[in-house]
């Protein structure tokens, strides 16, 4: 490759992933010039080792300070056209092995999975509940994870030796609307399938099977998203990761990647997650998706919600807000404007909500002294109003769309989208329920 070729494949990568047109970019500015964020800084830098077959080290990609840099470096004998990238430097706390982040190659492991049979642990108000159910699936990712790399999540590190925690940027759960969350009480069992894949050495992203014990387990095996997992009957929850390290408390993650050997085992997907295109969309929209034009607003705008965070509750071994907790506070955000709302819904009936689909962009954590402020919109399906579906155990549809910052510099923190239902909500119920819409 001449340098002229080498230097347009740059300029597209760029242009692709900054939306711009490839005329506009400039070699002598970096890409925080071009308005390119951290979260596609990975994806670039993936997408150019796997074009030009290369691999660069921490050390090297955090000196270059302009896109004319990395050219260069790529048309050295270090780059592209020279011999093998130098090994990752050794650092304390350093796994063994790391001599470098691609140096071995050994047998992949199976998929991991295993039983969840459902019991107080992991129940709530309304049977299954979404908060524990995603403490399991992200304790089963990182199983999966340390089942690969060989070594236990502790050990997980970057090139000079800094702990990486495997942190999840986009997270969506998905059930059947036959079969809601809430459908799956107590003892029933639910067969949980791991499947996961890597972009590069920065991303993680696969789906979680959760097989009911009247499904086959091997229907799943061809899935790679929920929706087919949903369309079989089978709920599913989609987990996508990026590595960070903490540097400067809990709020300042710095992203990094893994150096154990292991993480080549896992298998490579040939493009970026499309969770990444969800989340940045998401970001910029504030919310993944709008309701149908059957749904009926509650709320005039968004309504905000403070919450205090609770160290004692909320915040995880790592000193981070817990994945797993910020449902909870969307939860509680949601029933109060449910219940104030111009239509408002009787405490009753909000305990009977369940989850359908949720989708979920982390975009940033928070300190455990901070206090979070929710924007959250809600829509009501009424089985009331011409044309609505009306199933005969869940005939009222919720669609929620929130948004949480942090109170400390106002940051924007999380987008998430969800629809809920009112399971085991029978229709004569509704008759004392006179503020929902009804079709003339």
């Amino acid at each position: 490759m001449n340098d002229t070729e080498l230097e347009e494949k740059l300029r597209h990568i760029v242009a692709d992933i900054g939306k711009m047109p490839a005329a506009e970019i400039d070699f002598t500015k970096s890409l925080d010039d071009h308005g390119v964020d951290s979260l596609s800084l990975l994806i670039f830098r993936e997408s150019c080792e796997h074009e030009f077959q290369t691999d660069i080290p921490d050390g090297v990609w955090d000196g270059f300070r302009s896109l004319a840099q990395l050219r260069d470096h790529l048309a050295s004998p270090r780059g592209t056209r020279g011999g093998p990238a130098p090994a990752a430097p050794r650092g304390p706390g350093a796994a063994s092995e790391r001599s470098s982040p691609r140096a071995v190659t050994r047998p992949a492991p199976t998929g991991s999975s295993e039983w969840l049979e459902i019991g107080m642990p992991v129940m709530g108000i309304n049977n299954l509940s979404e908060s524990p159910l995603l403490q399991r699936v992200g304790d089963l990712r990182w199983a999966h994870l340390s089942k690969y790399t060989g070594v236990p999540s502790k050990a997980i590190v970057d090139g000079e030796g800094n702990r990486l925690y495997a942190t999840f940027f986009y997270v969506e759960v998905a059930f059947p609307e036959s079969r809601p969350m809430a459908s799956f009480g107590e003892n029933d069992r639910l067969l949980l399938i791991s499947n996961m894949k890597r972009f590069g050495g920065s991303f993680l992203d696969g789906v979680i099977h959760l097989v009911p014990e009247d499904k086959d387990p091997a229907a799943c095996s061809g899935f790679d998203g929920t929706a087919q997992s949903v369309a079989a009957g089978i709920p599913a929850v989609r987990l996508s990761n990026i590595f960070v390290a903490q540097f400067g408390g809990a709020e300042w993650l710095k992203k990094s990647r893994p150096a154990n050997p292991g993480f080549d085992r896992i298998p490579e997907l040939a493009v970026g997650p499309d969770s990444y295109s969800l989340v940045k969309q998401a970001e910029r929209e504030g919310a993944f998706r709008l309701p149908e034009a059957t749904y009926v607003p509650l709320t005039d705008g968004a309504v905000e919600t403070q919450y205090q965070l609770l160290p004692d509750r909320d915040v995880n071994g790592a000193g981070l807000v817990y994945f797993a907790n910020f449902p909870v506070f969307l939860d509680l955000a949601e029933r109060e404007v449910l219940v104030t709302a111009r239509l408002p819904v009787p405490h009753e009936q909000v305990n009977r909500r369940t989850l359908v689909r949720r989708q979920s962009a982390y975009l940033n954590n928070a300190s455990w002294k901070d206090v979070v402020t929710i924007e959250t919109r809600i829509w009501i399906q009424s089985p009331f109003l011409a044309g609505s579906p009306a199933p005969e155990m869940a005939p009222v549809r919720l669609f929620t769309c929130q948004r949480m910052r942090r109170n400390s510099d106002g940051r924007l923190m999380m987008v998430s989208t969800s629809e809920k239902i009112l399971f085991g909500c029978p229709m004569e119920e509704l008759s004392f329920f006179p503020d929902l819409p009804r079709a003339p």
